[in-house]
């Protein structure tokens, strides 16, 4: 590894999750890790659909966050609501006090995927107003939501104000590699002397009553005998499992703070461990159409790790497979191509199984479980993976057991139909 030390470097000195759970949100990295530890899965709901359900109450909201008034947290979507508990516990982790002004300039960026069902939730009823018989309360409520949510959808703006932000502030959306690429994005900042300090959110929000219907127009639009990606709402994701068929959804948000390490020392801040690089691709796909060769992440990784280490440097892999046929065979062709020989014997594994696909949080859902798999000394199994497919190429750490290991080098690896691919190098807390 060729690696120093330096002021300007990004160090991972938070993390903050309002995720599915078992009798409520996953929201701290010591219940985040109890489920990744072992491939737990809070998926399957009460009537047997299969989804990873987020419910909020507005009171314990409000009583989390007396600095909104009711009256707005009524009129924020889920969405928002979601981002904005997952900074709160981020920066209790990181014991920063937004409160006494200790995000004032940092960086907050937010990553947005699919959140057309919160666009529709909120435009909807703009459109069926009858504006004879509205209130000008009533209109002035529909008006607010419909700015937050539908042309506004962005999870940064409420965070911003929250914590009275005045340095960078911006929303990407690049499907599910989008707070991936935004994690990139923060230690570019950091390294530049931009800003000390940047939070990255990465929040998204699915309809479970439409999901079903999504499932069977999709089901409808499959032709051919390629592996198809596909939406299941009534058996279990599992991911480079034989028995992959498609993914689960899941709501929720994941927020990770970075520091450079000079503002980390400064206030002698507890680190889970360092990025040291990221790099974003794209095949040159002329459609939306996934490349089973995954070019553009073998393309990725070895870019973002020419100068910092080699391939078989690699401890860990924490892949992006879904429980898709194609994603299986995608990145069974993709990890011979970056690790040649050593491929079968290198733990790879995904914990969207755990949570549910929620699209933008992946990126960080990802490095932030790589971290405290660094921490621990334990690689987390791939959850609902019980029997791996004979396409595999690597070992996919069946079970529910993991296994002990050390690990100073990861990769963390997300990309999107559309073929956008973004790989992350991360190092350990003393790199």
């Amino acid at each position: 590894m060729t690696s120093t030390k330096g002021a300007r470097d990004a160090l991972v000195t938070g993390m903050g999750f309002c995720l599915p759970g078992r009798t409520g949100p996953t929201a701290t990295p010591d219940a985040f890790w109890a489920a990744v530890a072992h491939g737990d899965s809070f998926l399957r709901q009460d009537d047997g659909t299969y989804f990873g359900s987020v419910p909020l109450d507005p009171g314990t909201v409000t009583e989390r966050l007396p600095e909104i008034p009711a009256r707005f947290v009524e009129k924020y979507s889920d969405l928002h609501l979601y981002g904005l508990l997952a900074l709160v516990e981020a920066c209790a982790d990181a014991d920063l006090d937004w409160r006494a002004g200790a995000l004032r300039e940092a960086a907050v960026l937010a990553a947005r995927n699919a959140t057309a069902d919160a666009i529709v939730d909120t435009y909807l009823p703009v459109l069926l107003a009858d504006a004879r018989h509205i209130t000008p309360r009533e209109a002035r409520s529909l008006l607010f939501r419909n700015v937050l949510n539908a042309v506004m959808s962005d999870v940064e703006t409420t965070q911003a104000g929250l914590v009275g932000a005045t340095g960078p502030s911006y929303t990407l959306s690049c499907g599910c590699a989008s707070s991936a690429v935004l994690l990139g994005n923060a230690a570019r900042m950091i390294a530049a002397g931009e800003v000390d300090i940047a939070v990255v959110t990465g929040a998204d929000y699915w309809r479970e009553s439409r999901l079903r219907q999504y499932a069977e127009l999709e089901e409808r639009s499959v032709s051919g005998t390629e592996p198809q990606t596909a939406t299941l709402v009534d058996r279990p994701m599992r991911p480079y499992d034989e028995r992959a068929a498609g993914l689960n959804y899941g709501n929720g948000a994941a927020t990770l703070v970075l520091e450079s390490r000079a503002h980390a020392e400064r206030r002698q801040a507890r680190v889970y461990g360092r990025i040291l690089a990221q790099t974003t691709t794209r095949n040159a796909q002329p459609n939306l159409a996934l490349d089973l060769a995954g070019s553009g992440a073998v393309r990725a990784a070895r870019s973002a790790l020419r100068g910092i280490a080699t391939p078989q440097e690699i401890d860990y892999v924490n892949g992006a497979a879904t429980g898709d046929r194609a994603f299986n065979v995608m990145e069974s062709t993709l990890m011979p191509a970056i690790f040649g020989d050593r491929t079968a014997s290198l733990p790879v594994t995904v914990q969207e199984a755990v949570f549910g696909h929620s699209g933008a949080p992946l990126g960080a859902i990802g490095v932030a479980a790589t971290l405290l798999m660094m921490r621990h000394g334990h690689i987390a199994p791939t959850a609902n993976c019980e029997k791996p497919a004979d396409v595999c190429t690597f070992d996919p750490v069946p079970g529910t057991r993991g296994r002990p290991a050390r690990i100073d080098l990861a990769l963390s690896l997300n990309y999107t139909i559309g073929s956008v691919a973004s790989a992350i190098v991360l190092g350990g807390a003393d790199d």
